[in-house]
């Protein structure tokens, strides 16, 4: 369990303009992938202040759905949520997306077996600030998909009531991905202004991302190295 902070500090006429206007701030995380999705509003955090802290544990969990929409603004909704470690296999046998975890996945990736006939939904879940397990994408489930969490997460102030689980393939509003590989002791520090923006300006740890940027290139990492091993380790499961 790696615990990450980010630090947000804003003026006080900042802080009084996103309070009175209903402002909240919300994250997304960054996975890499050998299957096809979308990227889910993974924490919101509602009460804002001038020195903002935002905690979170990197602690995972596979879930299964039933309902596989990847249609924006509809929320994700996990039939079945499986607590696991990195390395773990979730083998689904059920029409409903009931399966059995077990070790002997690759090493730092989650891997999710379809070994029934119906196609289903399936991902990651992450620990938000609540330690609440919420997903981070919705994926097709057909054979075999393999995840890995990247340390990236985006950030956005919205005045616009969203949910977490919610799929969102836009940015919210103008926002940040932080790289939290280049972060000492797991923790970031950055500046937020409601009329400049994020201080990324000589930060190579954050990107901006421009209102209404595609948020699948940045946030979902689909790798051929992850799908070569997928059809790899569908051959072995298949046998």
């Amino acid at each position: 369990m790696e615990q990450h902070k980010l630090t947000i500090d804003m003026s006080d006429a900042t802080i009084e303009q996103l309070r009175d206007h209903h402002f909240a701030l919300f994250g997304m995380h960054a996975i890499a992938t050998s299957a096809s999705g979308a990227p889910t509003i993974w924490l919101s955090v509602h009460y804002l202040e001038r020195h903002l802290e935002v905690a979170w544990s990197e602690t995972y969990s596979m879930f299964t759905t039933r309902h596989a929409t990847q249609v924006p603004s509809t929320k994700v909704v996990a039939t079945h949520n499986y607590p696991a470690p990195l390395g773990s296999v979730l083998t689904v046998a059920g029409n409903d997306g009931a399966g059995i975890v077990t070790p002997g996945g690759p090493a730092g990736h989650m891997e999710i077996d379809n070994a029934g006939r119906v196609e289903l939904g399936a991902g990651l879940c992450a620990h938000d600030t609540h330690g609440m397990y919420q997903p981070v994408g919705i994926f097709d489930l057909v054979d075999v998909d393999l995840f890995q969490p990247v340390p990236k997460v985006a950030f956005f102030f919205s005045p616009i009531p969203h949910m977490a689980g919610e799929i969102a393939t836009r940015s919210l509003g103008p926002g940040v991905l932080l790289d939290y590989q280049m972060a000492r002791n797991r923790s970031l520090e950055i500046e937020y202004d409601l009329h400049n923006g994020w201080s990324t300006q000589n930060r190579p740890f954050a990107r901006p991302i421009a209102a209404n940027e595609p948020l699948n290139p940045l946030l979902l990492i689909r790798s051929s190295a992850l799908q070569a091993l997928a059809m790899q380790r569908q051959r072995t499961t298949s046998r």
